[in-house]
């Protein structure tokens, strides 16, 4: 994921509540290739920069989507 992504993400689910300019310098400064979603906002949330943020169900749904694309995928591959 890119920067903009990510932040097209954030903002989706967690709207306005967090500062933009702040979150683009931190990710600026970590190596984002290797981390999923749920890692970059955990950084984030342990950073103070998500502010009333449930990172265990941002966490939770990041593995239902998860579940739910192999699900299709699968589906896919197997007839159903």
């Amino acid at each position: 994921m890119d920067i903009q992504e990510i932040l097209k993400e954030l903002t989706s689910k967690f709207g306005d509540s967090f500062d933009i300019s702040k979150v683009t310098d931190v990710l600026k400064s970590i190596d984002l290739k290797n981390l999923s979603f749920s890692d970059i906002v955990s950084k984030l949330g342990a950073d103070g920069l998500l502010k009333n943020v449930d990172l265990d169900s941002v966490k939770g749904n990041v593995v239902d989507e998860l579940k739910d694309k192999a699900g299709d995928m699968l589906g896919g591959i197997f007839g159903k």
